[in-house]
């Protein structure tokens, strides 16, 4: 998946680079510490959706 893309489909990898992730939570926030282009991926992700949530999610 891109920050183009719109569709997550399996939680178990990362979106970004299709890497496995030990779990869809804490493994993916671990994944981007240590992967600085799915880190940059994601935050351009996060930038790109906050408007949309308002101030709803701290994200």
């Amino acid at each position: 998946m891109s920050v183009h893309t719109t569709h997550w489909n399996d939680t178990e990898t990362c979106p970004f680079c299709g890497g496995e992730l030990a779990d869809p939570g804490e493994g993916f926030i671990t994944h981007i510490g240590h992967n600085s282009e799915c880190r940059s991926e994601f935050e351009t992700w996060r930038e790109n959706v906050s408007s949309d949530l308002g101030g709803t999610w701290s994200g």
